[in-house]
């Protein structure tokens, strides 16, 4: 069984990034995918320099932060996003939503001199409708990446919010026993920043905790399960 367990949110806030290099550290986290339009990329670049077997994708956003193309149709008057309830009740332009998610990318790999590993989005916009999943799959398919439930490893999701719990956690392990899959998770310390700006905040800590849990990491060694990253 190969589990990717994939810190979603790299970038979003300091708390966060240094969790999630903190899940790498002590946990087990293998996989993570940035916000690349986030102000804390430059740090996150500079805390994986001993992470050897990170793996780090693109966090394809339309909700969150500024854009970096400039476009006006989904920002408000600051270039900031519209918030997920607007986004998803617009009929977007697929080829600003391409351009925009191409400068996201290409932003990661003038960053750090690199491909990302795989792309995934935030708030799932690669999967909101049909539209948005065929700009997705065209740029996972011109960089010739792993785009998140469309590829080898089977998406699981049942790791958030009230479900979150270390008996939880090892209840998903047994019930894909013997799969090869993804488990989002969102670990990370709570800054003021986060507290602000996130209702999902505190949660993150609690994920933190469990994923460097002693028993997790014994249940993984126990059933010979293999962290990799895409």
């Amino acid at each position: 069984m190969k589990l990717v367990v994939n810190a979603d949110d790299f970038g979003y806030t300091k708390g966060v990034t240094e969790g999630i290099i903190e899940g790498y550290h002590r946990g087990i986290v293998r996989s993570t995918t940035a916000l690349t339009n986030m102000p804390w990329l430059e740090l996150g670049k500079n805390l994986t320099k001993d992470c050897q077997d990170l793996g780090i994708g693109v966090h394809m956003t339309l909700t969150l932060g500024k854009a970096l193309t400039g476009v006006k149709s989904f920002t408000d008057d600051q270039g900031n996003f519209l918030s997920k309830a607007r986004i998803q009740s617009m009929d977007l332009n697929q080829e600003e939503v391409y351009e925009e998610w191409k400068a996201q990318i290409e932003r990661f790999r003038e960053v750090f001199g690199r491909m990302p590993a795989h792309l995934d989005s935030h708030h799932h916009m690669h999967v909101m409708n049909e539209k948005l999943r065929e700009t997705a799959q065209r740029l996972a398919g011109e960089y010739h990446l792993a785009l998140r439930r469309f590829c080898p490893y089977e998406f699981v999701s049942g790791f958030y919010g009230e479900t979150v719990s270390r008996e939880g956690f090892l209840e998903l392990l047994r019930q894909n026993a013997g799969k090869d899959i993804e488990i989002m998770v969102h670990p990370g310390y709570c800054d003021l920043e986060l507290y602000r700006r996130s209702s999902y905040n505190l949660a993150r800590v609690q994920e933190l905790d469990i994923l460097c849990s002693d028993e997790v990491l014994a249940y993984i060694k126990a059933e010979g399960i293999e962290l990799t990253h895409y």
